[in-house]
């Protein structure tokens, strides 16, 4: 971890190709990733910016949830990119995750799984979480900001200090190797870059393969609790605009936001 640079990162990279279109600067210390690239920076045309932090003092999950991001504790990253506002940005966090996965597998971690809509989860551990904002820009364009919390190495004491509550895990003790930050950051990166422009020209669909072999509620008894109604029945996947799809005796339920558990457990997944 001590070991993040920005020339680190620019190592992994296929400069050729990608040397004009990646801008990266690495915070010792910050409030968060996101509300950063929230601020009016400028990204030229085709480029994307990232900002990684060693630590966060006010990182942000989903609906405003702390997520702590202590020092050199994981990999704390957000990226900004303009994009033609042709398809619905709240499915973003999907295109996200399923790449997020690929990537993970490739390193050996092949229990790693989705949690609709934004979590990475591993044997029922929070391993990573996804928030995706967006900002309009001049010329149709929509500044999407895709924030990455990812637990790289959490201590023992330091898990039972933050998270008293909750089980997460840290990606060190997935793997059988040595984790290289800067490797992960570039092939994050790069992927990213690519599936969001993917995603800009064809949209979710051609992710829906993808997120549907990570996908750890598929078939399970769940129960959606959101601030309008509970909704109970079998996970089904998702629809092609991101929605989460739940069938029981009322028929398919189209669920656009809301907290997921299992039913049997009666605990978030």
């Amino acid at each position: 971890m001590k070991d993040l640079s920005v020339e680190g990162i620019y190592h992994f990279i296929d400069l050729y190709k990608m040397a004009n279109l990646i801008d990266i600067k690495i915070f010792d210390e910050i409030d968060s990733t996101n509300n950063y690239l929230k601020l009016p920076h400028p990204i030229k045309d085709k480029a994307i910016k990232i900002i990684i932090a060693k630590k966060q003092t006010a990182g942000r999950g989903q609906y405003n949830k702390e997520w702590i991001s202590e020092h050199d504790a994981g990999l704390w990253m957000s990226l900004a990119i303009d994009i033609k506002k042709k398809y619905n940005p709240s499915a973003l966090p999907l295109v996200v995750g399923s790449v997020l996965a690929k990537e993970l597998h490739q390193l050996g971690a092949d229990k790693i799984g989705l949690k609709w809509p934004n979590d990475l989860i591993y044997e029922n551990q929070k391993l990573g979480g996804i928030l995706v904002e967006s900002i309009q820009q001049k010329n149709d364009l929509l500044r999407v900001i895709i924030g990455i919390g990812l637990n790289i190495s959490l201590p023992t004491s330091m898990q039972k200090k933050l998270y008293p509550n909750k089980n997460p895990i840290g990606l060190d003790s997935i793997v059988n190797q040595p984790i290289s930050i800067n490797m992960l950051s570039a092939n994050f990166i790069k992927s990213l870059y690519d599936a969001v422009r993917h995603f800009e020209e064809k949209g979710l669909s051609v992710f829906l393969e993808d997120w549907t072999k990570y996908d750890l509620l598929l078939g399970n008894e769940i129960v959606v609790e959101s601030s309008r109604q509970n909704i109970q029945g079998t996970a089904s996947g998702i629809s092609s605009d991101g929605a989460l799809l739940v069938s029981n005796d009322d028929g398919l339920h189209h669920i656009n936001s809301g907290s997921v558990k299992y039913h049997d457990q009666g605990v978030s997944a």
